[in-house]
């Protein structure tokens, strides 16, 4: 025992115990993760300010439940709701093979509070269609006889804070003084006079709602292609068979069907050269025609508060941020598909829909939307829209459901190589994360089975020996793996180099191989089928980014042409976009 300056032994505190003294009951749920102390200042405490990273405190029932017990609560289980995942705390052995679920939620620092409130996201995603509605028919010359929609008498919804967040702002407040009257409500000369069993106030038909040939056309369209597209990872296929279904009893979700299934059509239909701007498809009249007879019906029904809380309106949302995809005609930012993506995230917030969440075709219809949104963050240097991360480790995930968490994955890399990133941290920062991000995809793509390995690789390879043509099946895996190449190709080249000419070498040797790999499955005859050639576009654009040697550029630059001509989205102007890229670099 030390002894004090006069001689006299130094009484020591005892020690507490590992297994009780050393482990906090107070503190946020992130310190206490983590093991280390925490001074619980709030909203935010000192430690994950200083590391950027979430800081989370459970709630008072929770706290007293892990007092009691002298341990973590358990985890959530997969349907949880974000606000029960968010206060509970994860085990220590669901980081050590899932790094992504470490991740800090990109918009929890204040950014949460600029969103409209769960009872105004509907209306605040209503301005939005309303808005969109009248640019299409400048946009396109039409000639349609209706009036400027206008929404039922309702109170006014919570209005944000100007000085919020921009990027979740509603894009137009003052919409409602140039839709709506002083009067109330007017109906629009759009009337469906197929439903004799509709009863007032009531938002879902008893009968099947009867469809016209040409509608059955376009239904049918939807159910072969569109759907498929929007399942492409998906096995219990909600969009092509659950929401048909709920459509025929439901007017909103068919009229959004009928509008992007004739959308499509119309892109698919496009000459490939230009044609004089007096000549109009008039599927695209169809379309918007639709699209007006969507906003209709929600101007009548979304005052009912079940609908508005409806697997409908989710459904619906979906199908009209698709409809503006392939509106959208290589113009993201500040788009309509843009602005509808964040009109998406409010409801999807007032709902509590996440990845994991029971309801089968809430959780689609969030994996759909985040492919979409990472898209367009990507092509405009944002981050993704989303503060929900996931609860389960890989080593818990099915084949199918490895294939939506790199999905997830994906969107992390994207906030990686953001703007917003790449100026709000230093390059070691930059450096730790991109060696996390690394390291959960070696992860992801370590524990994958057999099924997402080749069934067939060509002996003959194309483009001068640089592309071998390979088969992975099913699609749904093909694509996750072109995701995984996708993310590792914009970590990649994202990444600050301090390693010198070797570190380059081994960087480039890593690009190459996920060109080649994205090259080869992209060449191979599941491109011909528009799912997976949606997916191949967005590979293949990053291979382009990657590739260095003129070849290889050459034949990237070709299967991204081939591939676009089968999907005809995005617009060919992404081409002129991968070549504008390489001139720079030169």
């Amino acid at each position: 025992m030390p002894a004090t300056s006069s001689g006299a032994p130094k009484s020591r505190k005892p020690r507490p115990s590992r297994a009780r003294g050393l482990r906090t009951t107070t503190g946020c749920l992130t310190c206490r993760g983590r093991r280390i102390k925490c001074d619980e200042q709030r909203p935010r405490c000192a430690t994950c300010v200083k590391s950027d990273r979430e800081c989370r405190y459970a709630s008072l029932n929770d706290a007293a439940t892990s007092i009691a017990t002298n341990g973590p609560t358990p985890p959530a289980y997969p349907g949880a709701s974000p606000a029960v995942a968010r206060s509970s705390i994860t085990s220590d052995t669901q980081f050590t093979h899932s790094p992504e679920l470490q991740f800090d939620s990109p918009l929890t620092t204040g950014s949460v509070a600029s969103m409209p409130s769960p009872n105004s996201a509907p209306y605040e995603w209503y301005d939005l269609l309303a808005e969109d509605a009248i640019q299409n028919v400048a946009k396109y010359n039409l000639n349609l006889d209706v009036e400027k929609p206008r929404r039922s008498q309702r109170e006014t919804p919570e209005r944000e804070d100007p000085a919020l967040d921009p990027q979740l702002r509603s894009p137009n407040q003052d919409l409602d003084d140039q839709l709506e009257s002083p009067n109330s409500y007017a109906a629009s000369p759009i009337q469906d006079q197929r439903l004799p069993s509709l009863v007032q106030n009531h938002w879902n038909s008893a009968e099947v709602i009867p469809l016209t040939g040409d509608e059955l056309i376009l239904f049918q369209h939807y159910v072969a292609v569109v759907g498929p597209i929007l399942d492409i990872c998906d096995p219990t296929r909600q969009f092509s068979t659950t929401v048909p279904r709920l459509s025929v009893h439901n007017l909103g979700l068919l009229k959004s069907l009928l509008a992007v299934a004739a959308r499509h059509l119309a892109a698919l239909n496009q000459p490939s050269l230009p044609q004089p701007t007096n000549i109009v498809n008039p599927l695209l009249n169809v379309a918007t025609q639709y699209y007006y007879e969507t906003l209709h019906y929600l101007s009548q029904n979304l005052n009912q508060g079940s609908y508005s809380k409806s697997r409908e309106i989710i459904a619906t949302a979906l199908l009209i941020s698709t409809y503006e995809m392939f509106d959208a005609e290589g113009q993201y930012n500040n788009g309509a598909w843009e602005r509808h993506l964040r009109g998406i995230f409010w409801i999807q917030r007032s709902q509590n829909n996440n990845g994991e969440c029971k309801d089968p075709l809430r959780r689609a219809a969030w994996w759909a939307w985040i492919r979409q949104d990472s898209w367009v963050a990507f092509r405009e240097g944002r981050r993704v829209l989303t503060i929900w991360r996931p609860l389960r480790r890989l080593d818990d995930l099915s084949p199918d459901e490895l294939c939506l968490r790199i999905i997830y994955i994906c969107g992390r890399c994207v906030d990686f190589a953001s703007n917003e990133a790449i100026k709000k941290y230093d390059v070691e920062t930059r450096i730790d994360h991109a060696k996390k991000l690394t390291q959960a995809l070696t992860d992801w793509y370590n524990i994958l089975g057999s099924s997402f390995q080749p069934i067939y690789k060509s002996r003959s390879p194309t483009h001068g020996g640089f592309v071998t043509p390979t088969w992975i099946h099913p699609p749904s895996h093909a694509a996750a793996v072109q995701t995984y190449h996708f993310s590792r190709i914009i970590v990649a080249i994202n990444e600050p180099s301090v390693g010198g000419v070797e570190d380059m070498r081994n960087r480039q040797r890593l690009l190459d191989d996920s060109v080649e790999t994205i090259c080869g499955i992209a060449s191979a005859h599941q491109g011909k089928e528009i799912p997976a050639a949606m997916i191949n576009v967005r590979a293949l654009y990053a291979a382009g980014l990657a590739a260095r040697d003129p070849v290889k550029q050459a034949c990237v630059l070709d299967l991204l042409e081939k591939t676009l001509e089968i999907t005809r989205f995005p617009p060919k102007s992404l081409l002129a976009d991968l070549t504008n890229q390489w001139h720079t670099q030169r």
